[in-house]
């Protein structure tokens, strides 16, 4: 699955709006010397993209971020995509930061970003990222793995795992969109069959959260292969 890709780069936003950089050392011998990137580095052997931007994050920050969420800008001319690109909403703490690599860490707020020394593609992602972050789509996934930490407390101690849990959510939403579409079109019914099928899926998405802190990448990759080709193995 992660063939692909070289390196893994973690953009880190807090609740505020700012994002995590690094100055870059100068040196004459590394790529963007003094300039500022986000936090991030090369693959090690056998370590998916999710496994190489925690990593390096948590080498480079002090931060240990489990719910890193792909993010996969449209690529700027040139870029072979090796690098992938991870995301997450963070309440950071500066005093807690640690330096563990180059000259310096730094919340910037991020339309600043574009008037300071980064690597041109890097402006042009994080450009991209404030787009997103500016209609919530990254938030979707941070709502679900707030939602399954919620359910795991909630099942600690009573025999049931919150896979299992969200699983019985799962069918029990799906058993009741299946009645209700199957009945004659009712614009009353419509409404309620949208909420059970919204319920269906939150639990399904809780469900594959639940099995690992990457699902994200894991539904991202899934929906590639159903949409190559709709109709065959396992998808839709």
């Amino acid at each position: 699955m992660s063939a692909d890709f070289t390196s893994a780069d973690a953009m880190i936003t807090t609740p505020g709006g700012e994002i995590l950089l690094q100055l870059r050392d100068d040196l004459p011998d590394i790529r963007w010397p003094a300039h500022w990137v986000v936090p991030g580095g090369r693959a090690e052997t056998g370590e998916t993209p999710y496994e190489t931007a925690r990593r390096e994050l948590r080498e480079e920050t002090g931060l240990d971020v489990e719910a890193l969420l792909p993010f996969d800008p449209v690529r700027v001319e040139g870029d072979t995509g090796a690098i992938r690109f991870f995301h997450a909403i963070v309440d950071v703490d500066p005093a807690r930061l640690v330096l563990g690599e180059g000259q310096e860490l730094r919340l910037v707020p991020i339309p600043e970003v574009q008037g300071m020394k980064v690597p041109p593609d890097l402006k042009d992602y994080v450009r991209q990222l404030e787009g997103h972050l500016r209609v919530g789509r990254p938030r979707v996934w941070a709502q679900i793995d707030r939602i399954h930490a919620r359910l795991a407390d909630r099942c600690a101690g009573s025999g049931e795992s919150a896979v299992e849990s969200s699983l019985r959510l799962l069918a029990a939403a799906g058993a009741q969109a299946r009645v209700l579409a199957a009945v004659e079109p009712d614009p009353g019914r419509t409404a309620e069959l949208r909420a059970r099928l919204c319920e269906a899926v939150v639990a399904g998405m809780v469900a594959l959260r639940a099995t690992t802190p990457d699902a994200a990448t894991l539904l991202s990759d899934h929906l590639v292969e159903v949409e190559r080709d709709p109709s065959g193995g396992d998808g839709v």
